[in-house]
């Protein structure tokens, strides 16, 4: 009796799973807050620390909307990786600043490699981060998004460590409990058409993700076809300082940021969302994935996507059936937008288009193949899920 009460008083605390982030639990990182949450929901013994700045208002907004989790989550401290035994993170950049706590500690880790977050093709910034991430004995698994990625890192590294190809990202399960092909659109039930660019602008005019082409697209569309009933949405920290808007006024609305029910509400009342993104601007070799966290959200809801792919990272999408697939030149894209809208295609290329992204991004399979991942290497170290 008495061996077995010493037994307990010195028995081990179980080692637990965390996750590293620097941006979370800000709402507006809705990929995010869908993918932690689905873990928080799933594995009782995680806890997330994050690094992020002004971490106690963005928990006290977190709180407020997911309190059953908000006790988890928590401001990175040396201290709170004491039982810790396998760290998930998103991004190169975290995980290149991130490691040399992990390596102090000797954390073995598990890395979704997400386009952006300092990833980018060939370019030396990048490519030095990545070779101190990839060499590290302490790198358990690495979660490509991208096809493009993944041939990278089999160019560069061979199969020197363990490697997923999941395509796309974590959305939301939100975006999924809307009834699909029930919603008005131009022409359908509802008397305006709706245009909009959703995007954070990173570098002067929004000029990665195409702001200033979205804005001269306008000016097209409506010096060509000045009866149609067009209005005109920005959401994001793109202004009507990054590019001339003059003349604009009365049909271009700015939103600012919006978080995830309030985007709900915004994409159901939005015909096409424009998306007309440039890689290598922001940084060289820099890129988006595709379709970009906002087309896929925007089309979810039901919004035709009209965007670049000057990559070639389509997995799934048909030019003209499930979306429009543009080069990112005004006066071709308004042509694209005018043709859909003359052809009376609106609502076919939205429908099956929202159809196909339900099947790329169903919580299922973005979320299944990631904790399968993780609860891999959770039993290899020893780690209570």
């Amino acid at each position: 009796m008495i061996s077995r009460f010493i037994r307990l008083l010195t028995r081990k605390p179980a080692r637990s799973l965390v996750i590293l982030d620097d941006f979370f639990p800000n709402l507006l990182t809705g990929f995010r807050v869908a993918e932690y949450n689905a873990y928080l929901e799933r594995f009782p013994h995680l806890r997330i620390l994050s690094s992020y700045p002004d971490f106690a208002a963005a928990h006290q907004d977190y709180a407020a909307h997911y309190p059953h989790h908000a006790q988890r989550v928590m401001p990175l401290t040396h201290d709170r990786l004491e039982h810790c035994g396998l760290v998930y993170l998103n991004f190169l950049n975290n995980a290149h600043s991130y490691l040399p706590l992990l390596e102090a500690r000797q954390l073995p880790f598990i890395l979704t490699l997400y386009p952006g977050g300092g990833f980018g093709l060939n370019e030396a910034d990048s490519d030095h981060k990545l070779d101190r991430v990839m060499q590290s004995p302490l790198l358990r698994h690495v979660i490509c998004t991208q096809k493009v990625t993944e041939d990278y890192l089999q160019r560069r590294y061979g199969n020197r460590v363990p490697r997923s190809m999941i395509f796309g990202v974590v959305v939301n399960p939100l975006y999924f409990s809307l009834p699909e092909n029930e919603r008005p659109y131009f022409r359908l039930g509802k008397a305006t058409l709706d245009i909009c660019f959703v995007a954070e602008k990173y570098m002067p005019q929004g000029a990665n993700k195409g702001y200033p082409e979205f804005i001269e697209t306008i000016r097209k569309l409506v010096t060509n076809r000045s009866a149609l009933p067009f209005r005109f949405h920005v959401v994001g920290s793109c202004t009507a300082s990054d590019w001339n808007t003059d003349g604009l006024e009365d049909c271009l609305q700015f939103h600012g940021r919006l978080n995830t029910p309030d985007l709900l509400r915004f994409y159901r009342q939005m015909d096409v969302v424009i998306s007309p993104n440039k890689p290598f601007l922001l940084h060289k070799g820099n890129f988006d994935g595709f379709p970009t966290g906002c087309c896929v959200e925007a089309s979810l809801c039901g919004v035709c996507m009209v965007a670049t792919d000057m990559l070639d990272l389509n997995p799934a999408y048909v030019d003209n059936r499930d979306m429009i697939i543009i080069d990112p030149d005004p006066e071709s894209v308004a042509s694209r937008v005018l043709a859909l809208i003359d052809t009376g295609k609106l609502a076919t290329v939205a429908c099956a288009g929202q159809q196909l992204t339900r099947s790329l991004f169903s919580p299922t399979i973005q979320l299944q193949s990631r904790m399968e991942i993780i609860r891999h290497y959770a039993r290899q170290s020893g780690v209570s899920l």
